[in-house]
C-alpha cells in the first residue's frame, strides 16, 4: 500500500468520525460525560474507602441470631429499603420520568395511535409512552426515546436514552404519573434487531406477566445507529 493511499485512508477515518459525532449532537458529550464522572467516582471511592480487612459483614451463627465480625476482602451491599423520591415541580402539569443515576428527568408523552411520524414528533417534546401499552400503574408499558439525533433537529430531548444500556443491577428510575411517585428497579436488559429485519419484538423479548407490574425502557443501539435496539425491563418495586 502506497503512502498516498494510506493518507488517503487516514483521512477518510478522521472525516467520517468527525461527521459521525458531529451529527449525533449531543449524545456522545452525553456519553463521556458520564463515562468521566463515573471514573472520578470510582477513582474516590478507592482513594477513601476503609482497608477491606476492617469491613463489618452481617454472619448468621449456629443459635440462628446475626451478628458483626471482621472478614477479609468483603464490602457487603445494602438491600431492601425503598424510598419514595419527592415529586418534582415539573409533575404538576405532567407525567415525568426521572433516571436518577444520570441527573435526567423527561416529560412522557402519550400518543393515541401507532403513527410513526407523530410519535417522532413527540419524540421532540419528550420520551413516548407507546400506543397499546398500559399507564405505568397497570401491568406492562413501553416507553420510547431518543438515544441521538442531527443537531439541526429541534427539541431539547435527543440523547434522552442515550445512556440507556449503562443501567444495571440495583439501579431504579422514577415514573411520576398523575402526580403519584412510581419506583421501578433494573431486572434485566437486551440488546436485539427488532422485526421485520430481526425476529424479536419487544413483547417476545420481555413478555407481559400477570405477576408484576413491568416498565419496558426503549432506544435504538448503538448511539449514532438505527439499525438494533436497547431495551431495559424494570418491575414496579414501590
Amino acid at each position: 500500500m502506497t503512502t498516498d493511499v494510506k493518507i488517503s485512508l487516514f483521512a477518510f477515518l478522521f472525516l467520517f468520525l468527525g461527521l459521525f459525532f458531529i451529527f449525533n449532537g449531543s449524545a456522545f458529550p452525553t456519553w463521556f460525560n458520564y463515562k468521566f464522572q463515573e471514573i472520578t467516582h470510582l477513582f474516590q471511592s478507592e482513594l477513601f474507602r476503609s482497608p477491606k480487612f476492617l469491613t463489618k459483614i452481617p454472619v448468621v451463627e449456629k443459635d440462628g441470631l446475626n451478628s458483626n465480625v471482621l472478614f477479609p476482602f468483603f464490602s457487603p451491599t445494602e438491600t431492601g429499603n425503598v424510598v419514595l423520591p419527592p415529586i418534582p415541580e415539573e409533575a404538576n402539569e405532567t407525567n415525568i420520568i426521572e433516571l436518577p443515576k444520570f441527573n435526567i428527568k423527561a416529560p412522557i408523552i402519550t400518543v393515541k395511535t401507532p403513527d410513526l411520524d407523530l410519535i417522532y414528533k413527540e419524540l421532540k417534546k419528550g420520551v413516548v409512552l407507546y400506543p397499546g401499552s398500559t399507564n405505568p400503574k397497570q401491568g406492562y408499558s413501553i416507553i420510547i426515546g431518543h438515544s441521538s439525533q442531527y443537531p439541526w433537529e429541534k427539541g431539547n430531548y435527543k440523547s434522552v436514552f442515550s445512556l440507556l444500556n449503562e443501567l444495571d443491577i440495583g439501579d431504579q428510575i422514577y415514573i411520576f404519573w398523575e402526580q403519584q411517585p412510581l419506583v421501578f428497579e433494573f431486572a434485566d436488559k437486551k440488546i436485539f434487531i427488532p422485526w421485520p429485519k430481526g425476529s424479536e419484538t419487544t413483547e417476545t423479548i420481555f413478555p407481559p406477566s400477570n405477576e408484576e407490574t413491568i416498565l419496558i425502557l426503549q432506544s435504538c443501539w448503538p448511539v449514532g445507529v438505527a439499525s438494533k435496539r436497547v431495551a431495559v425491563k424494570l418491575v414496579l418495586v414501590k
